[in-house]
């Protein structure tokens, strides 16, 4: 595990990155220096051993390159979003496609793919990186921006442990930068200045500005996350944001059927020199790394990713070219010129001297000379130089070298052999682009790349409502809200429009013809099909204008499209936004009636008014009965209610005299009851006063005895009458 917060263990990975690219990266700047440099085409040691000899370039590689790169930027890599579950739609596909063009428009990513494509073929590496950033200085949203980066054979080296062709497998990557001093003490006042070392064993330029190299390191960093599958398919993560839409969605009957916990990952970014780092890290959008190369030749072998452009397997075969050449020119053109050698006495007569030195040019059939004995016969003309025929055939083994190695036929290079017919040449050209198509498909992986890098971060950063321009496939544009919360007028719920975060996407790039040759091939296609189908010139009008690059055509297939609106021949599935709505507002309004059309709309209107003060009339005494039915109905329930409530007040007053009668009876036990209570206690009184004159002390008679017991007896009848009191 790579500690990135150890700045020893971060510049020890980018060395080791780099130590591990070595060769791959010295034989993509030989092909640059071979390219581009001056006397790049000639050897060091050769040019040391030929001093003061003729030394020419006859450069056949650029032209190569310019012909495999020509045909890469007349090609079009068209990008396709396809649904794959979780939630995705074509509908919301077809808006990232839109988004996506978008994106590479504002970002100018035809220039970007071109530049690198360019450089990886001839060096067999290249790339761009996405970015966030503002669009212009106005904006007050960041968007994504595709940004090509230059001399990436010297800049970016990714994880070496990394084989997939796109390096999405990819732990890290490492992005060099270099800056002059004075921005260096703007941005990192406390850094150390020293920069973070490079690979080059050589240095191809002198006189280059001083600058110092920072590095940045993108990585990834695992993440754990709780998501949740709803009923409908869809899925979400668990987190603040969820609970705030679980009870809306339960209310629309969507339900969560089931959790899991998911690794994740996030991009982060940090800046650093050769001493300490000069940022903290920086969480980004991202879910993969924004850096995206593209390989020329890409192969692994022996778990090591090698690559090569087009010009390293020709650099032989035109250094040998450039020699043959140069010693075809020295032999021939700096030699010394045809000469006629001649005794003075021959040409002692000024006649003949100017007639020999005028030999070459003049139209003179017959020339006159003075005999001279001791050099008998007539001046010699010795002749010029000529070219050794082994040094011919080198030179063309050489040419037919540098055919076979680019695997380009010589008219694609320019050369034309014009004995050939045109199905030679077709047969020459499909064969060549079968040994380029490799470069073709390099750069498909590339931008099919950067495709899936947006799709995964349009959600993080288009994460609240806004409204977005999306680019159409024929260039037509329009603007969609994206995120925004409706209410469905059929369900009553709310309804999130254009929901980036639902769904899952893949990607196809699909190579073609550029644009402008699609549209020529599409009208003649369909002028073709016209012939053959009757009407198809009437209903695609609008599309054959629309392909048409001149002047003011594009005003006719406006024009052309509203009639075919109009007309209903345009499905709805082929309309744009705009279009539908105004369809939708031209069927809700009343369209201007003729004369005669005004004459019947009233008098169908005298008829509608009649008929309907006839059925208001009748709806009126319908309404007169039946207020008359529920009023008598009403008298009878109010009479039956007053019935009622009289029965029941007589009850109410039997049962108060009922009441009052058990209380009066009640009263009376009460009042006897008290009068026995009264008696007891006289009796009582009077029995204990006995009681006491009978004690101890006393002289008992049997009288006292016998009033003693009558006392007694009288007590118990008065308690005998007052439990017949309390039992009534």
């Amino acid at each position: 595990m790579i500690d990135y917060k150890d700045i020893k263990e971060v510049n020890a990975q980018l060395k080791a990155s780099q130590e591990a690219e070595t060769d791959n990266r010295e034989f993509a700047r030989e092909a640059h220096d071979f390219l581009d440099k001056r006397d790049g085409q000639w050897e060091p040691q050769i040019i040391q051993r030929m001093s003061g000899r003729p030394r020419y370039t006859f450069d056949k590689c650029n032209p190569v390159v310019d012909g495999i790169a020509g045909e890469m930027e007349g090609a079009d890599f068209d990008i396709k979003v396809r649904p794959i579950g979780g939630g995705a739609s074509k509908e919301l596909s077809a808006k990232y496609d839109g988004l996506i063009r978008n994106i590479e428009a504002i970002s100018n990513s035809t220039h970007v793919y071109n530049q690198a494509g360019r450089e990886m073929v001839a060096a067999g590496i290249g790339g761009w990186e996405i970015v966030v950033d503002y669009v212009d200085g106005d904006s007050f949203d960041q968007d994504f921006m595709i940004k090509w980066i230059p001399g990436f054979e010297d800049r970016v080296w990714f994880d070496s442990g990394a084989i997939q062709q796109d390096m999405r497998d990819a732990r890290f990557v490492f992005v060099l930068e270099d800056i002059t001093p004075d921005e260096y003490e703007e941005r990192f006042p406390d850094g150390s200045k020293m920069s973070i070392g490079d690979d080059k064993p050589w240095s191809s330029y002198e006189n280059k500005p001083e600058f110092i190299t920072v590095g940045r390191v993108i990585y990834k960093d695992d993440e754990m996350k709780e998501i949740a599958q709803m009923s409908d398919g869809s899925v979400y993560e668990v987190n603040d944001e969820y609970d705030k839409v679980v009870d809306e969605l339960a209310e629309q009957g969507i339900t969560e059927k089931r959790r899991k916990n998911k690794k994740g990952v996030r991009v982060y970014s940090r800046l650093f020199d050769a001493s300490d780092f000069l940022t903290d890290p920086e969480l980004t959008v991202f879910k993969s790394l924004p850096i995206i190369p593209t390989y020329g030749n890409f192969k692994v072998r022996e778990g090591k990713v090698i690559y090569r452009g087009a010009i390293e397997k020709l650099m032989d075969a035109q250094r040998a070219y450039n020699y043959t050449r140069s010693r075809e020119i020295e032999d021939v053109a700096l030699s010394p010129p045809d000469v006629t050698w001649a005794s003075r006495k021959q040409l002692s007569n000024p006649n003949d001297r100017m007639a020999a030195e005028n030999m070459s040019v003049s139209p003179q059939r017959v020339y006159l000379f003075t005999p001279d004995m001791e050099n008998p016969g007539p001046p010699i003309r010795t002749g010029g130089p000529s070219i050794s025929p082994g040094l011919q055939q080198a030179t063309q083994n050489s040419l037919d070298d540098i055919s076979t190695s680019s695997a380009r036929a010589p008219l694609q290079n320019g050369d034309i052999d014009k004995t050939l017919s045109g199905v030679a040449i077709d047969a020459l050209n499909s064969r060549s682009d079968t040994g380029t198509i490799k470069y073709f498909k390099a750069q498909e992986i590339a931008i099919c790349a950067t495709a899936r890098v947006l799709i995964e971060s349009i959600p993080l950063l288009y994460d609240s409502t806004a409204q977005k321009r999306i680019i159409n496939e024929d260039g037509s544009y329009e603007l969609i809200d994206i995120n925004k919360t409706v209410m469905d007028m059929q369900t009553r719920t709310e309804v999130k429009l254009n929901d980036l975060s639902q769904g899952k996407y893949d990607v196809v790039c699909d190579v073609g013809p550029a644009f402008k040759n699609r549209q020529q091939e599409t009208v003649a296609a369909l002028n073709e099909l016209s012939r053959v189908i009757p009407g198809l010139a009437e209903i695609t009008a609008d599309i054959q204008l629309k392909n048409i690059a001149a002047p003011g055509v594009d005003l006719a297939a406006e024009r052309v499209r509203r009639q075919l609106l109009q007309s209903g021949v345009i499905p709805p599935s082929q309309m744009t936004e705009e279009e539908k709505n105004e369809m939708q507002q031209a069927q809700t309004q009343e369209k201007e009636p003729s004369a005669q059309d005004k004459i019947a709309n009233a008098e169908i209107a005298r008829v509608q008014a009649e008929t309907q003060d006839v059925m208001a009339r009748a709806q009126l005494k319908q309404e007169e009965l039946r207020i008359k039915e529920q009023k008598d109905l009403l008298d009878a329930q109010n009479k039956s209610e007053k019935l009622q409530m009289e029965e029941l007040s007589l009850m109410m007053k039997q049962q108060s005299e009922q009441v009052k009668q058990q209380n009066a009876v009640i009263e009376a036990g009460m009042k006897g009851q008290m009068q026995v209570f009264e008696m007891l206690k006289v009796q009582a009184d009077t029995l204990n006063a006995l009681k006491t004159a009978m004690g101890a002390d006393a002289i008992v008679s049997p009288e006292l005895v016998e009033t003693y017991s009558q006392q007694v007896d009288i007590i118990d009848d008065t308690q005998d009458k007052a439990e017949d009191l309390s039992k009534l």
